[in-house]
C-alpha cells in the first residue's frame, strides 16, 4: 500500500499557560518544531498545508456566568496568524482554520480532517503529566487513536 499526501492538516496549540496567560517557551519551541517539519514535508511532497487551531471552551459554566467566546477566538486567530507567518518565512503558503468547541479539541480536528478530506494529520505531543492524560486524555492521543488517515506525531 502506498500513500500520497497532498492535503496535510497541521494542528497547532496555544503557547500560553491557560491559567496564568504566561508564555511557555517549551510550547513555543514545540510549535516551531511542528511548523518546521510540516513545511519540510509540504515542500518535499508538493502538498497543500492547512493549520488548524481549536478554541476549547469550558463544557460547563456556572449559571449566570457570562461566557463570551470572542476573546478566546481572537487569541486563536493570533495563534494561526503567527503560525502562518512562521510557514511563510520558510517559503510555504498555508491555509488556516479556526474552530471552536465545547469539550475535546480532538473531535473537532478529526471532523475537519474527514470533511475536508485531509490525507495526513500532523499533531504535537505536548508532554502533559501522566495523571492528566490518564484522567482526561490528550488531544494527540485521541487524534492518533481515532483518525481514519495517517497521523504524524511530533515530539
Amino acid at each position: 500500500m502506498s500513500y500520497v499526501f497532498k492535503n496535510v492538516l497541521v494542528a497547532v496549540a496555544s503557547v500560553r499557560e491557560p491559567d496564568t496567560g504566561q508564555k511557555q517557551e517549551v510550547l513555543e519551541s514545540a510549535r516551531q518544531k511542528i511548523v518546521d517539519l510540516a513545511c519540510e514535508l509540504a515542500v518535499a511532497l508538493k502538498a497543500r498545508m492547512t493549520f488548524i487551531h481549536v478554541v476549547t471552551l469550558p463544557a460547563v459554566v456556572e449559571p449566570g456566568f457570562p461566557m463570551d467566546p470572542t476573546p478566546f477566538q481572537q487569541a486563536g486567530e493570533r495563534v494561526l496568524e503567527r503560525t502562518k507567518r512562521m510557514a511563510t518565512e520558510k517559503g510555504v503558503e498555508a491555509d488556516t482554520i479556526l474552530e471552536t468547541t465545547f469539550g475535546n479539541a480532538a473531535q473537532k480536528i478529526l471532523k475537519v480532517a474527514e470533511e475536508k478530506q485531509f490525507d495526513l494529520i500532523i499533531v504535537g505531543a505536548r508532554g502533559q503529566s501522566r495523571l492528566r492524560n490518564l484522567l482526561v486524555g490528550s488531544v494527540c492521543d485521541s487524534v492518533f487513536r481515532m483518525a481514519k488517515v495517517p497521523v504524524l506525531v511530533v515530539r
